[in-house]
């Protein structure tokens, strides 16, 4: 009995060990397979610029026009803003964003304001649907809520919404390349997350505005935001200056700041001229606040006019609001107050551009 169970054994190892021998070799030849057709792939069969599509080219993680489509993130947003110019020489300015928020629910936020300069009326609107009611588009997004409606892809785009008696259906194309934030599309918040981040400086802007049963042409310039991820505005609080400036410029500075302890979590810009990105830290540029506004309602206190300089580009400007009373109440869809409005441009260059500061009380305010 002692023998054959040896036996048995030994014959048993044997086998096993020649099964372990197979496995191995199985393994050596399809790893050594798999790595030779990666390497036949990257040297022979595809150019660089395939790989990864635009990643590869300029080490980017947004890929364009790909990523001008939802991801489905837990935040999501598309963001316009624009000076409009009619045929009659008045002059109007806009914001529009819709948001895709994916957590807990599932629903779609649409956030719109005019600004009337000839009658000093600032006129906002909101809307929330629940689910995700946007069109699937290749390569392009397509949002409709009612009567509004912002679709596009590859920087031509479509707007289209009402404010009371003042309606805007907007043709915005894109004149120059895209510009990605932060060096590489990434901006990182700390522990509210990381956002991709890219933006269209210089879009031309042409439709109409009608007001009653007036309708007039309108023609303009627009900025365009696209930021997405898993990442929570809630713990935040900031200043956001988009800026088209003369000589070609296109600035971008973002003031982030932890909302409970004011802790700075990333002040960081993207200056661009003719297409030439560079990316700015925090010791590249001053911006200090210089005059403020209180809103009656609130009594949150908004800096309206700023001090922004940036040494290394001989920039010095100083931008004020076109119209103070620009507070945003959009307690009924995102549960935020926040100033959302046009901003004009003096000092060593002129221009004009947005403002955008979130601080929802007075607490969280630069002033304070």
């Amino acid at each position: 009995m002692m023998r054959k169970s040896g036996k048995t054994r030994i014959i048993f190892s044997r086998h096993d060990f020649s099964k372990r021998q197979l496995i191995i070799l199985v393994l050596i030849s399809a790893i050594g397979a798999f790595s030779t057709w990666i390497f036949y792939e990257v040297l022979f069969t595809k150019p660089s610029d395939d790989w990864f599509e635009s990643i590869a080219r300029n080490s980017s993680l947004v890929t364009l026009p790909k990523d001008d489509t939802p991801h489905y993130a837990e935040m999501e947003w598309w963001y316009y803003n624009g000076y409009l110019n009619t045929d009659s020489g008045k002059q109007y300015s806009f914001h529009y964003t819709v948001f895709l928020l994916n957590n807990v629910a599932h629903h779609m936020v649409s956030h719109a304001s005019i600004n009337d300069y000839q009658t000093g009326k600032y006129l906002t609107a909101q809307r929330r649907t629940a689910g995700n009611p946007s069109k699937s588009k290749e390569n392009g997004f397509e949002f409709i809520q009612g009567n509004w409606l912002m679709t596009g892809g590859n920087g031509v785009d479509q707007l289209k919404f009402n404010i009371e008696n003042i309606s805007l259906e907007l043709n915005v194309v894109s004149t120059q390349p895209p510009i990605i934030h932060g060096g590489n599309g990434v901006i990182l918040l700390k522990d509210a997350g990381d956002s991709y981040y890219y933006s269209r400086s210089r879009m031309k802007i042409s439709g109409v505005l009608k007001i009653g049963n007036t309708v007039e042409k309108v023609t303009g310039i627009s900025w365009f935001d696209h930021q997405w991820g898993d990442f929570s505005v809630g713990q935040l609080t900031w200043d956001w200056f988009s800026l088209q400036l003369s000589d070609s410029i296109d600035l971008m500075i973002y003031q982030l700041r932890d909302k409970k302890t004011s802790e700075k979590i990333l002040y960081m810009g993207t200056f661009n001229q003719n297409g030439n990105v560079e990316t700015l830290s925090a010791e590249d540029f001053n911006v200090i606040p210089k005059k403020e506004w209180t809103s009656k309602k609130t009594n949150i206190v908004y800096p309206t006019e700023w001090n922004i300089e940036i040494p290394s580009k001989n920039i010095r400007i100083t931008i004020k609001s076109r119209n103070e009373s620009n507070e945003f109440d959009a307690k009924l869809t995102t549960y935020n107050i926040y100033w959302e409005g046009a901003v004009s441009v003096q000092g060593t260059h002129t221009g004009f551009g947005f403002m955008e500061l979130y601080y929802m009380n007075e607490k969280n305010s630069v002033f304070r």
